[in-house]
C-alpha cells in the first residue's frame, strides 16, 4: 500500500509549487557548482595536499579546497586531471592511484574508483564509459560511467598522457614522456585499439573542439599542428618555434605556448599563429605557465610557486590585460569548466 501512497503525494506536491504566485524557481543549495570553472592542484608529490579550487562564472567569488569542505577528508596525492559525464565529475589522483566519483553539481562523494588503475593520468567519457590513461604503463583502462565497474585493459604501443573523444572515437596520445611518436586510436564499441596516427615527433598538446581533434608535436627546432578527422590527418600547419606546450581549443581558435609567449591561430590549421603576449616568467624557469587553459575567451595560466606555497592563477584577456589573479591550493595543473 506504501507503494501506491508515495506517488500521489509527490503528484499533489508538484500540482501545488507550480500554482503558486511566487515563481521563484527552488535550488537546491547544496548544488553549489552547476556553473562556474574548476582548478585541480596538484598538492606536494608524495605528501598529499591534492585539492580543487571553484571559481565562480563571473570570475568574482574563489572556492579553494571544495572536495573536503563537501566531504569532510582529503582527496589524495596529486590531482592530476577531471573529466565528467552527464552526472558526475571524475577527478584523477594520480599518485593515490584512485579516480575520486563526485556529484558534478555538489562535489559530494560517489564512489573511489582503485580496481584497474595504475599512477592515472587523463580520463575522458565515450559511450557511457570511463577511459583512463597511466603515466607508465602502455595501457588504457576502461570503465562503467555509471556503475564505476572495471571492464578491460586496452593495451597500447607507448604509454598515452592525454586522451580525448570526438565523433565515433578516443583519441590517446602517445606522452612527451614515451618514446612513443603516434595517437592511438580507439573504438568504443569493440574496445580496442584499431588505427595508430604516426607523427614524426612526439606529441605535446592534444585537444578537440568536439568535432575534429588537434595535435601538436614538437622538437626542439619546429612544431606542427595537425587537424585529424576520423582516422585521418587531413590539414598540418607548421610552426617555426620549437617546444611548443599545450594545445587548447576555444571556438573558433586554437591556443598553445612557447616559452613565456601564448599563441593563437584558427582551428582549420592552416596557418602558423600569431604571438598574443609574454607572460611573467618564473624566477625558477617551470613555475609559470604550469597549468594553462582557454575557456569562454579567458586564458587561464598557473604559477606553482615552485610548489613551496600556494599556488596563484592569473587570467588574461587575449590583450594580456590581466582580468583577475587569486590564490588556490598547492600546485594549479588544470582549468575545466562543464
Amino acid at each position: 500500500m506504501k507503494k501506491l501512497v508515495v506517488p500521489i503525494l509527490a503528484a499533489v506536491t508538484l500540482y501545488s509549487c507550480s500554482n503558486t504566485d511566487d515563481n521563484t524557481v527552488t535550488t537546491n543549495p547544496d548544488e553549489k557548482y552547476l556553473n562556474g570553472y574548476f582548478i585541480t592542484n596538484e598538492g606536494n608529490f608524495g605528501k598529499g595536499g591534492a585539492s580543487v579550487s571553484h571559481l565562480s562564472a563571473d570570475l568574482n567569488t574563489v572556492t579553494n579546497n571544495i572536495f573536503k569542505t563537501a566531504n569532510g577528508k582529503d582527496l589524495g596525492d596529486v590531482a592530476q586531471s577531471i573529466v565528467v559525464n552527464d552526472d558526475y565529475a571524475f577527478v584523477i589522483v594520480n599518485n593515490s592511484n584512485t579516480i575520486e566519483v563526485v556529484n558534478k553539481k555538489t562535489f559530494k562523494s560517489v564512489y573511489t574508483i582503485t580496481q584497474g588503475l595504475n599512477t592515472p593520468y587523463y580520463a575522458t567519457v565515450s559511450n557511457d564509459k570511463l577511459y583512463v590513461t597511466s603515466l607508465y604503463n602502455p595501457t588504457v583502462s576502461v570503465y562503467n560511467a555509471k556503475t564505476f565497474a572495471f571492464i578491460k585493459t586496452i593495451d597500447l604501443n607507448f604509454p598515452a598522457t592525454n586522451i580525448v573523444t570526438a565523433n565515433n572515437y578516443v583519441y590517446a596520445a602517445n606522452g612527451f614522456y614515451s618514446k612513443g611518436t603516434s595517437i592511438e586510436v580507439i573504438d568504443p564499441s569493440s574496445d580496442t585499439n584499431t588505427v595508430d596516427i604516426t607523427f614524426d615527433n612526439a606529441i605535446n598538446g592534444i585537444t578537440t573542439n568536439g568535432q575534429f581533434v588537434y595535435a601538436l608535436e614538437t622538437n626542439d627546432t619546429a612544431s606542427k599542428i595537425s587537424k585529424i578527422e576520423g582516422t585521418q590527418v587531413t590539414t598540418s600547419v607548421n610552426i617555426a618555434q620549437g617546444n611548443s606546450r599545450y594545445l587548447v581549443a576555444d571556438g573558433e581558435d586554437l591556443f598553445y605556448t612557447v616559452g613565456t609567449g601564448i599563441y593563437k591561430t584558427a582551428n582549420t590549421a592552416t596557418s602558423s599563429g600569431t604571438k598574443l603576449f609574454d607572460v611573467t616568467p618564473a624566477e625558477d624557469g617551470f613555475s609559470v605557465l604550469y597549468g594553462f587553459n582557454v575557456i569562454n575567451g579567458n586564458i587561464f595560466v598557473s604559477d606553482v610557486k615552485g610548489f613551496k606555497d600556494i599556488g596563484t592563477v592569473t587570467i588574461y584577456k587575449e590583450n594580456g590585460t590581466v582580468t583577475k589573479e587569486f590564490k588556490t591550493g598547492i600546485g594549479p595543473n588544470g582549468f575545466y569548466k562543464f
